[in-house]
């Protein structure tokens, strides 16, 4: 094997969708309230929230690719409308962000009534079915309560008035969001949480997650540890049970074993992956695959999965 089959296996690991339970539920929610949309005119919002990394902007470009754009001769056709709330989540920026995402060749120009009618034409023009709003948790971050009281309100406004499903996803701080207008909060189903499950239940995905990848490694996982009693606890410990540092671990994982010469990945690969690639902290006792490991959540100030800070 040379550098660019590892190249090359490595881009094939990072963008391969793993079609797991918490994968499958918010993906077969989004395509629910596409087809209820489509079959009746009934419009379903939903917020989809999970710490970073656990699947939901997968999700989304997932929907937005199998409901691709196309350019017509009398018109351009936008029937899924993807967002990326920016930082400062403000009406401006976020109305700003909608029109250029439907192709307005002036997004910023206009006082906020002006964009939000022209935001209105666009998406019947674009026979627009759903808007997606991933990183929304934005909106809630800068400001002020009477500035987010200002933005969600914009948002309840914008909803009435397009008439199709919006869909929130955002870190689990999205929700307060929703707290902050009950008339917006009413107008969503309740938050779907990626993250807020049993740890058997998340040790028990993160396993699955692990497997489904294995087949993609171009050095593959050794068997024997794989089964390993307690490896389930180690993959989550080391990823927190999420999809993008999954897919990190694993990488780290192959091109330790390719430096190495290694034909095989065994724990103790993965434990120098862990502390050379992923934490150079994580030795030891903060190694989830050291036999000296504590067998807890490395989530305590200056560690991976602290609030404030992920690997």
């Amino acid at each position: 094997m040379n550098k660019a089959q590892l190249h090359q296996a490595i881009y094939d690991l990072e963008t391969q969708y793993v079609n797991y339970d918490g994968f499958r539920t918010v993906t077969e929610k989004m395509n629910d309230v596409l087809s209820l949309y489509r079959a009746t005119g009934y419009v379903k919002n939903l917020c989809i929230v999970g710490e970073s990394g656990t699947g939901k902007t997968s999700a989304a470009e997932l929907l937005k690719q199998s409901n691709p754009d196309a350019e017509l001769p009398e018109l351009s056709v936008r029937t899924i409308v993807y967002v990326e709330v920016p930082s400062v989540g403000t009406v401006s920026a976020l109305a700003y962000q909608i029109l250029a995402a439907l192709g307005d060749p002036y997004p910023s120009k206009g006082l906020i009534p002006e964009r939000t009618r022209r935001i209105q034409i666009l998406l019947k023009a674009c026979k627009t079915e759903m808007i997606l709003l991933d990183e929304a948790q934005h909106v809630y971050d800068r400001g002020q309560r009477k500035s987010h009281y200002a933005t969600s309100d914009w948002l309840k406004g914008l909803l009435d008035a397009i008439g199709i499903p919006l869909i929130l996803l955002g870190i689990s701080r999205l929700e307060m969001l929703l707290d902050v207008n009950e008339q917006l909060r009413r107008r969503f189903e309740s938050p779907i949480n990626l993250t807020n499950r049993a740890y058997s239940e998340i040790e028990s995905e993160t396993y699955e997650i692990v497997k489904l990848l294995a087949p993609s490694m171009i050095i593959p996982l050794s068997a024997d540890d794989l089964r390993g009693n307690d490896a389930a606890a180690r993959f989550y410990f080391a990823t927190d049970g999420r999809v993008a540092y999954i897919k990190k671990l694993l990488i780290a994982a192959m091109e330790v074993a390719f430096e190495s010469g290694e034909s095989v990945v065994y724990i103790s690969t993965i434990e120098r992956a862990f502390s050379e690639k992923i934490w150079s902290a994580g030795v030891d006792k903060l190694n989830p695959f050291s036999p000296d490991f504590a067998f807890r959540r490395l989530d305590n100030v200056g560690e991976p999965f602290c609030q404030d800070r992920v690997i």
